[in-house]
This record gives structure tokens, sequence and C-alpha cells, in this order.
């Protein structure tokens, strides 16, 4: 591992075997952190007298859960700030992804000091995750959602780094980063169904934080990003050529298509979450009557 210097994201001559060498360079520190945070939590459980299983889950699946909570606990407010602060990515939401804002999207005058800082602590984030594949939640219910989950996890390592690295449609990575914020919801839901508190106001609260978060953030939020790249598609060449005549690097094109996938993937997920509120919140009886009681 390298040491993570966010000026420090350049090769002479760019290219995307370089771009992956320092990206992940500064990434894998992180992982091992993660990793460390995990194993720390895992025994700091067994020491306060915790079994292998805590309420039906192995305990390094609370280990995790637990060390994903600070992840996104820590990640959040800088990438929300780094919005804040950034006036290309400001004045894409602020006129709703106009034509003189969508450009700046692609590239500005200057790189975004938030991805550069983030981006790895986040790629660290998604290596160390895979690497405990073991102590995630694998049910045949949750199968789906898991295999969304890996494809997010291996797409954003392959995209990522080349977006940081050659200041394309890094903009566009620091607005995911916000998206952590509905995950600490996530979370906080996922230990309280855990632990048998369906039903409780703190869960009631959390999904409605949740389920609120991820419309205005996730969907609602899209609209701007979608309208920006519709004005100025990062995937096409001639966009591409206009910001750098020798192009960008040769996969441009496809990681930039890319960016539409999180979308598509909010949008089914954003499904699941609204009906999944609503059937804690109006609960229906195994003969159809309200009243009754089922798991969401």
């Amino acid at each position: 591992a390298s040491p993570h210097v966010i000026t420090d994201f350049t090769g002479d001559p760019p290219t995307l075997l370089g771009c992956y060498a320092k990206v992940f360079s500064k990434a894998w520190g992180y992982a091992a952190a993660f990793v460390a945070l995990w194993a720390l939590v895992d025994r700091t459980l067994k020491a306060a007298g915790f079994g292998d299983d805590i309420c039906g889950f192995k305990r390094g699946t609370w280990a995790l859960k637990a060390s994903m909570l600070a992840h996104h606990g820590l990640i959040t407010p800088l990438a929300i700030l780094g919005i804040v602060q950034d006036p290309a990515l400001w004045e894409t939401f602020a006129c709703f992804g106009c034509a003189a804002a969508a450009p700046r999207m692609n590239r500005d005058a200057l790189p975004p000091l938030a991805a550069r800082a983030l981006a790895p602590v986040t790629l660290g984030y998604f290596i160390g995750d895979l690497l405990l594949l073991s102590q995630w939640n694998l049910t045949k219910a949750g199968s789906v959602e898991n295999g969304l989950m890996l494809f997010h996890h291996i797409a954003s390592l392959l995209v990522w780094p080349a977006a940081i690295y050659f200041d394309w449609v890094a903009r566009y990575v620091v607005v995911m980063l916000s998206y952590e914020f509905t995950g600490i919801w996530l979370t906080v839901i996922w230990m309280l169904g855990a632990a048998r508190m369906k039903g409780s106001p703190a869960y009631v609260a959390s999904g409605l934080i949740f389920t609120l978060s991820f419309v205005v953030l996730r969907m609602v939020g899209a609209v701007p990003q979608l309208l920006a790249m519709w004005r100025a598609p990062p995937w096409a060449p001639e966009v591409e050529r206009a910001a750098s005549p020798g192009g960008i690097h040769p996969l441009c094109w496809l990681f930039s298509s890319s960016l539409v996938a999180p979308h598509l993937l909010n949008l089914f997920w954003g499904v699941k979450v609204v009906k999944g509120f609503a059937a804690v919140i109006c609960p229906k009886s195994k003969t159809g009557g309200a009243g009754g009681k089922k798991d969401a």
C-alpha cells in the first residue's frame, strides 16, 4: 500500500494498468483496516459473553453489520459536504442537470477532492466486505439482493478507479458515496429486525427515514444526474474528444455507460423498499384482513 495523498493520482503516461496500480495501492490499507475492525468487534462481542450465534445470526454477521455502520457513518457526512463544496456538483443539482452544468459533471477545471479523498476508502471497504463474504447473511430468500450487491461491489472496483485517476465522471462517484446515508438506516433496520424488534417504534421510525431518504436521494436525486448525462453523455466519442483530443482511456465509453447501472439498481431496490415499508405500516393477516402481522 502507498500513502493516501489526494494530489497523487496521476501517471506518465496515464494507462489503465497504472490506474489500478495507483488506486488500489491506496485502497488495500483501508481494506485491511475494515477487516481488522470486523475482527475487533467480533472479539469484543465474544468477550462480552455472546456465543457463535446471536438471535439466530452468526456473531460474525453482527460484527460485519457494526463495521459497515461505522464506515457509512464516516463517509456519508464527508460525501455530502463534498457535494455542497464542489461548484459543479452544487450547480448540477441547483439547476436540475442543466446544459451549463452537464459538461462539468464529466470534468471541471479542478478534480473533485472529495472523490480522491473518499473513493479509495470505500473501495477498500468493498474489498474488505468481499473478503468477509462468508459472514454475509446468505439466504435463499435474499439471493437476488446478495447477487446484486456482489455485482455492485465488483463493478465499482472496476469503474471507480478510472473515474478518479483520469478525472472523468468522478463527480458522479461523489454522489454515489453520499448514498451511503441510506446504508446507515438499512443496517439499523437489519439489526432491529434481527433482534426481534420488528414493529417497535424504533423499527418503524428507522424504516420511515430509510424509505424517505432512499426515494429522495437515490430516486428523485437521480433525475438531475440523468439529465446531465443526456445533455453531455460521457460515453459519447465527441464529448470525450472535446475534453481530451487524444481520448480519456480505451474503455472510457464502457465505464461511462455503466453510470446508468446504479440508477437501474436503485429503481429495483426502490420498489422493494416502498413495498417493504408499506407492509410494516399496513400489515395484513393471513386471511387478507388488516390487523395481522407479516415479516417485511
